[in-house]
């Protein structure tokens, strides 16, 4: 047969890709493994299954209502940035009105201004971003810009939120990662104790397993 008239199976798994549906089904083989006692396995009990499939379940919901404020802040964090880029926008005139147009790219540098292509900007990385500010207020009482109106208080006041905002996005970004290696770490244990139980039905009911797995919940046995 040639290559070009070689077909590929597409392999559908026994565990569903989406943790939702995971969860679903996990839900029913609890309840069915409940209903029948008889069925036992060595490494895993009934109960430790249906514990890990309440605990993948809480730890879903639990790293949804954490992730959900994350976009919050980084809507706030964003509008900083625009904030930031036309601020540094105007210190960038008041250099060149006070030193001239020529001489004062050369104090840059002071205020954390880097060149990015042909344009010399703050950073976009926000962590570089967040180190610049520093030199910005700095820079901003050396130079004599202490009353502009992207003077100390501007920068101070953008400085001390833009911090705080991206502290309380690392520390959801932590919790968050956390979660998801929780709830990667159960939903690996469900898989296996749910091919676990597929080759239990086949064992037990040789000629009806098929049956068996549909009312279990299982769409479609991998073979």
């Amino acid at each position: 047969m040639g290559a070009d008239l070689v077909k590929t199976i597409k392999r559908t798994g026994n565990n569903p890709a989406k943790d939702s549906d995971l969860n679903t089904l996990g839900l029913s083989t609890a309840a069915q493994w409940k209903n029948n006692p008889a069925l036992t396995l060595a490494w895993i009990t009934q109960a430790q299954h249906e514990a890990n499939v309440q605990s993948f379940a809480s730890t879903l919901s639990e790293r949804l209502n954490t992730g959900s404020g994350r976009m919050e802040i980084t809507g706030k964090l964003a509008a900083l940035d625009k904030d930031m880029d036309l601020g540094i926008s105007n210190v960038k005139n008041y250099l060149a009105y006070k030193y001239g147009k020529s001489a004062a790219p050369t104090y840059y540098p002071q205020f954390g201004i880097e060149r990015s292509g042909k344009r010399l900007v703050l950073p976009a990385d926000r962590n570089k971003r967040a180190a610049a500010l520093p030199l910005i207020i700095q820079a901003i009482a050396t130079h004599g810009f202490t009353e502009e109106l992207y003077g100390q208080q501007f920068w101070q006041t953008t400085s001390d939120n833009y911090l705080e905002l991206m502290q309380q996005a690392s520390a959801i970004d932590g919790e968050v990662s956390v979660k998801v290696g929780n709830k990667n770490d159960l939903r690996l244990t469900i898989k296996k104790t749910h091919n676990a139980l597929i080759n239990l039905l086949k064992a037990n009911y040789p000629d009806s397993y098929n049956t068996l797995l549909r009312n279990w919940g299982f769409q479609k046995e991998k073979y």
